[in-house]
């Protein structure tokens, strides 16, 4: 199409989306969000109230995403393989739990709001619930099989600090090799990270515990899922 239009950009654009390997399932979701795209979905999933937007720039360059500072011309590559390992996913899921706890000065979140105030009963029904709100759409039979270990257990968010903490000189050293040779890793081992981490968490769930209900909505964000695009 693009040759037999003279280079039209308008007729192959929708050449391409009119495609059926456009809309492939196959081929749904296969981007990964960066840390800006990550911490705004939050925003938008948790329609959070942001008064210190500062403090969501300072998490997105922990993140490994300081705005402006890519060597290259082109900006930050638009590559799951630049974004993902074990340590960027553990800080995810810390920015989670962070972001909906209330733990980020200047970011509230009204959790119970976004479920017109019903309480769940229990840390799996939580889960069930507010995957739903977060990722509407979605598949989310595998992921929360995958996270409802981690639900399940009161000291995640401290176990998954420690975690973070301990893959940070490793990742230090992986980030240099990704940079030389644009290291790639397939969608399983990306899904796998965090699940290979979460083995190890096997809270109980208290109702009118609004700390318990936060931990989960955390966990749901700092998902593999939440972290497609």
């Amino acid at each position: 199409v693009f040759l037999q239009s003279n280079g039209n950009i308008r007729e192959t654009l929708i050449a391409m989306v009119s495609s059926d390997e456009f809309w492939d399932k196959a081929n749904l979701r296969e981007k990964i969000k960066s840390p800006f795209e990550f911490a705004i979905s939050a925003v938008r999933a948790t329609n959070a109230d942001i008064q210190q937007p500062f403090q969501l720039f300072q998490w997105c360059t922990r993140m490994g995403h300081r705005f402006y500072y890519y060597q290259a011309p082109t900006g930050f590559p638009d590559k799951s393989t630049f974004w993902i390992n074990t340590g960027s996913l553990l800080n995810r899921m810390n920015f989670g739990l962070a972001f909906a706890s209330g733990k980020i000065p200047g970011i509230k979140v009204d959790l119970p709001a976004l479920n017109q105030h019903r309480e769940p009963e229990s840390a799996d029904e939580a889960l069930d619930v507010y995957s739903k709100i977060f990722l509407p759409e979605r598949p989310l039979e595998e992921n929360n099989k995958r996270l409802k270990a981690l639900v399940n257990d009161a000291n995640a968010a401290e176990k998954i600090n420690q975690a973070a903490a301990a893959n940070t000189a490793e990742d230090d050293a992986d980030n240099m090799q990704m940079n030389r040779n644009q290291r790639r890793r397939t969608n399983q081992n990306e899904r796998a990270a965090l699940s290979k981490n979460s083995k190890a968490f096997t809270m109980s769930f208290v109702p009118g515990n609004n700390s318990t209900l936060a931990q989960v909505a955390g966990i749901i964000i700092g998902s593999p899922e939440f972290q497609r695009r």
